[in-house]
């Protein structure tokens, strides 16, 4: 048995607008994400596999192993199935932080000139009656007003062409990298048409109507498509 003590003395309390003020922030947060649905992801690949690439469950169109279904709200006898898919997906290194209007991005954390704010337009902080949406729209009050900014490093990228009609070769653009395939497309129902006499089954499971569309999405290195971004973000007004 646990037993739990609270102090009521040390229980949140209200922050009047002067003890808010004196509230400074650490440090900023930092996320990466992985995400991949029936490809394998660089722990489960082999020296002779490749990251993104379909994992051994999918094996064609008749496969319900890798496959998304989507049903709409009352249209219960049917779905959209997304056959024989997978997808990957990577970013790394996009930051969360406080900053400045007016900060300059060049010093504060290294964003290339190209992405320091513009000259002000003091139109876009106005309403249609041309009266001020903060509290002065001077450049001086907004260039310090707070905002939360999401920040991508720029990693740039160099892309070679290839000769005699063969791929180019991309170094760079891995900021972002993104796979996505489907082998087809279909509506599949749940019950037989009138007149039809292929087997009843649910029709996310179902393979009575082939596909009539499939896509990919990658690059001419691997399963994924690597994908070069950077700049900035400001989120302010509050």
């Amino acid at each position: 048995m646990l037993f739990l003590n609270v102090n009521p003395a040390q229980a949140l309390e209200p922050m009047d607008d002067t003890e808010m003020g004196t509230v400074t922030g650490k440090e900023g947060v930092l996320i990466s994400l992985q995400y991949y649905y029936n490809s394998r992801p660089p722990h489960d690949v082999a020296n002779d596999e490749d990251i993104g690439s379909a994992n051994a469950d999918c094996t064609g169109l008749a496969s319900v192993n890798c496959r998304l279904a989507l049903q709409l709200e009352n249209r219960d006898f049917g779905w959209l199935v997304f056959k024989n898919g997978h997808a990957s997906l990577e970013m790394n290194r996009l930051s969360l932080d406080a900053a400045f209007l007016g900060g300059d991005p060049e010093a504060e954390n290294g964003v290339s000139a190209a992405n320091k704010l513009i000259d002000l337009n003091d139109e876009k902080f106005r309403n249609e009656s041309g009266d001020c949406l903060f509290g002065d729209c001077t450049k001086s009050w907004i260039d310090n007003s707070p905002a939360v900014r999401a920040q991508y490093p720029e990693s740039g990228g160099i892309y070679t062409a290839g000769n005699a009609g063969q791929p180019g070769t991309s170094q760079g653009y891995n900021d972002v990298l993104l796979g996505v395939y489907v082998q087809g497309l279909a509506v599949e129902y749940n019950e037989p048409e009138i007149g039809e006499t292929w087997a009843a089954a649910p029709g996310w499971q179902a393979n009575n109507f082939g596909s009539f569309l499939g896509f990919e999405i990658a690059d001419n290195n691997s399963h994924q498509a690597g994908i070069a971004i950077g700049g900035n973000f400001y989120m302010y007004g509050f």
